[in-house]
């Protein structure tokens, strides 16, 4: 996928008010009827519910707690947001009276979460090498499906009621959320190293993988030879030093464009970019944030992105003084994110 020149450097955004020693392990924008809320989970085990349609003063509209570092959170519907942790709790929270409630556990800690529209169910992936299914409606009821991997959750999404999976070991498994027992697919990562994210295209036929080594791919569900040779990867998130000596980072974040299959990319060079997939290549690039971008998210209608940016500890010496996290909120323009025909 070839770079192009084209570097936003003007943006109109605004930053919440999150505390900057505090580490951020994820953000969500909310869903229709919701549009104006951004979740945010911290490695302090804080969860935060801003309201942001005043850019001027985005307000705190509901927190609560885990008892480890909080890694992952989803919208369950317009009303409630689930979140998981260290502390190998799945949480659902109401969001008007801030009361939370244990959905139920994994063995270990739960690095995944998300919710399905269509079936009204949430998914968990944790360290356990599980992927289990919960109904909001019925708080500590135990699961109500529950899927095996061969390894640690690294990564999940969900599109209507297939759930995408990626582990440790670098597999790849697809599962039907009304039918756990045994995935429907599984197959090994088209990249080399760690997979960092995985997120399904919004037309359902396609997904992307992301990994430590700089790299994204685009993947096609359907297994026949024609649908297979579309698929690719390409390098992204380097840089070259002042000896010519490419630079490698990790691609932590993955966002689909709402309306568009744009979508965006987060890296731990503190970049964020967003690609077109059909035409392979870079729409546009933003300015610089102050450290590693850990989560990316598109509001409803794609007018928005959420970026979050936190030092991720990555680098052999850590900087003097730390970089601060950061929760940005940035305005798009239609050129930002619209793909050309293909």
């Amino acid at each position: 996928m070839a770079y192009q020149p084209h570097i936003v450097a003007a943006p109109n955004e605004f930053k919440l008010p999150w505390q900057p020693h505090v580490g951020i392990s994820d953000v969500k924008f909310g869903p229709e009827g919701a549009r104006h809320l951004v979740a945010v989970t911290g490695w302090d085990g804080s969860v935060y519910v801003y309201d942001v349609q005043s850019s001027t003063d985005p307000k705190q509209k509901m927190f609560y707690f885990h008892g480890r570092p909080a890694l992952n959170c989803a919208f369950a519907g317009s009303s409630k947001l689930v979140s998981a942790g260290v502390d190998r709790t799945v949480k659902v929270a109401d969001i008007a009276t801030s009361k939370t409630e244990n959905l139920g556990t994994h063995d270990l800690g739960v690095r995944c979460v998300r919710y399905s529209d269509k079936l009204g169910l949430i998914a968990s992936g944790g360290w356990d090498n599980q992927i289990k299914v919960w109904d909001p409606r019925s708080p500590g009821a135990g699961a109500a499906q529950q899927g095996s991997c061969s390894d640690r959750v690294y990564a999940m999404d969900i599109r209507g009621d297939q759930i995408i999976v990626g582990t440790r070991d670098r597999k790849i498994y697809l599962f039907d959320m009304r039918n756990m027992q045994e995935p429907v697919q599984t197959r090994d990562s088209p990249l080399k190293f760690q997979t960092r994210t995985v997120a399904f295209f919004p037309s359902d036929d396609a997904f992307v993988v992301s990994s430590i080594e700089g790299r994204v791919a685009v993947e096609y569900i359907n297994q026949s030879a024609d649908e297979q040779a579309r698929k690719y990867a390409f390098k992204c998130h380097r840089q070259k030093d002042a000896n010519g000596i490419e630079l490698i980072y990790p691609v932590n974040a993955v966002a689909f464009h709402p309306t568009y299959s744009s979508f965006a990319t987060g890296g731990s060079d503190a970049q964020v970019n967003i690609w077109d997939p059909y035409n392979r290549k870079r729409l546009v690039q933003f300015h610089t944030q102050p450290t590693s971008i850990v989560g990316l998210d598109f509001n409803v209608d794609g007018s928005q992105i959420a970026i979050a940016s936190s030092y991720a500890y990555e680098q052999e010496t850590d900087p003097n003084p730390i970089p601060p996290s950061s929760i940005t909120i940035r305005a798009l323009t239609d050129g930002d994110c619209r793909i050309k025909s293909v």
